[in-house]
């Protein structure tokens, strides 16, 4: 089931001709099961939906649960203040709206997860900060925390050995001024793709962001906001090798959660780098089991 398509698809948002669109993965004969909101990575940059996770598409049917793969704008056209506007957007269409778009008795929208990885992982987070009310579980995978911390002020080689465009080459998808776009295609038939490597090499994300100066971005770096403002419980994964986002971000998030008492579940995987959870065969009961436990609880 790991090439699972959407069961439906619905434009949750409109932004002048820009429509933002989720969509939406069922498994057969549900009844009353959670849902798993999902963001997709690429710096807030590049990406699209359709990368949700494989083991994510198969959890659904295993696991019995809606999943929901959603849109936001990208930086720079758009900072990010606004894409978070996107996200809770996104969390109150499901919340309200949701169900009405499917059959009686399918979703239970209050039992809500919310997942990502890299900048989806940090969509999570926020929503976990600032969502209200709050999700349920938030399951960010190897994120990024602090736009402002080290690993994004200092230039960075192409992760993975990927290849490093230049300014000139990306100057179309650098322009503030463009249009706003919600995904980018494919390589080699859209060159966006390359805009999370060249933002690594200019060491310039905050920029990018719309959040360069440090009392702007002040509510976008999680780890200094978790004291005030809570997060959910949270499993979090981050390999310690990780070339695109430096496991410094996950830690100190962590490190947060653990001085205020937030229950966390941290898999520091060993010797792995961005994207460890891509393989074909990847799996991971202990995610799962972090996730329902919470979901489900939330319903007795």
């Amino acid at each position: 089931m790991s090439d699972m398509k959407p069961t439906k698809t619905f434009v949750y948002k409109s932004v002048g001709n820009l429509d933002l669109s989720l969509d939406l993965y069922l498994p057969d004969e549900p009844r009353q099961i959670p849902v798993v909101l999902w963001f997709h990575g690429g710096g807030l940059l590049q990406g699209r939906r359709d990368q949700l996770a494989a083991w994510m598409r198969k959890g659904v049917q295993t696991y019995k649960y809606a999943c929901v793969s959603a849109d936001y704008r990208l930086a720079p056209q758009t900072g990010v203040q606004d894409i978070f506007e996107d996200v809770k957007d996104c969390v109150n269409f499901i919340r309200n709206d949701l169900s009405a778009n499917v059959d009686e008795g399918v979703l239970d929208v209050t039992r809500l997860a919310v997942s990502g990885s890299s900048a989806g992982g940090y969509l999570a987070l926020l929503a976990g900060l600032y969502a209200d009310p709050k999700p349920t579980v938030i399951i960010p995978i190897y994120p990024i925390t602090d736009p402002l911390g080290s690993f994004f002020t200092n230039p960075q080689p192409p992760a993975l050995g990927r290849y490093l465009a230049s300014k000139e080459e990306m100057a179309r998808y650098l322009d503030p001024k463009a249009e706003p776009v919600a995904n980018c295609g494919p390589l080699p038939e859209d060159a966006r793709m390359h805009m999370y490597s060249r933002m690594l090499d200019a060491a310039n994300l905050a920029e990018l962001l719309g959040i360069s100066d440090p009392k702007v971005a002040a509510p976008f770096r999680i780890s200094r906001c978790v004291y005030q403002h809570r997060l959910p419980p949270a499993y979090i994964v981050h390999g310690d090798a990780d070339s695109a986002v430096g496991v410094e971000q996950a830690d100190e998030v962590v490190g947060a959660m653990l001085g205020c008492g937030i229950e966390v579940q941290y898999e520091r995987s060993h010797g792995k780098d961005h994207f460890l959870d891509t393989g074909a065969d990847y799996e991971n009961d202990a995610f799962f089991s972090f996730m329902l436990k919470h979901l489900d609880s939330r319903q007795e």
